[in-house]
């Protein structure tokens, strides 16, 4: 489980353009997968649940955000991934 450290401007401003509030921020940084980048910095991914009837046939959100060697925000996104 990663902490939340501060929230870069940047990564802020992009969290209420996209709609991403602190929670599901800490939801991603509890539960996402880890990718180490070679200069220390972190992209913090979170795919969403597998589709169901629900999902059936709409695109797939998946929430992401990177984070510098120190633990700190630079930015979120919410990206759409469409299947098949």
């Amino acid at each position: 489980m990663m902490k939340l450290g501060k929230i870069s401007p940047l990564a802020f401003s992009r969290m209420k353009q996209r709609g991403i509030s602190i929670d599901a921020l800490n939801e991603l940084l509890a539960r996402g997968q880890v990718e180490k980048q070679f200069d220390g910095a972190q992209v913090v991914y979170l795919d969403s649940p597998a589709p169901g009837p629900s999902w059936a046939g709409r695109p797939q959100p998946r929430l992401y955000a990177v984070m510098d060697a120190a633990g700190d925000v630079l930015t979120v996104e919410k990206r759409v991934r469409v299947s098949g």
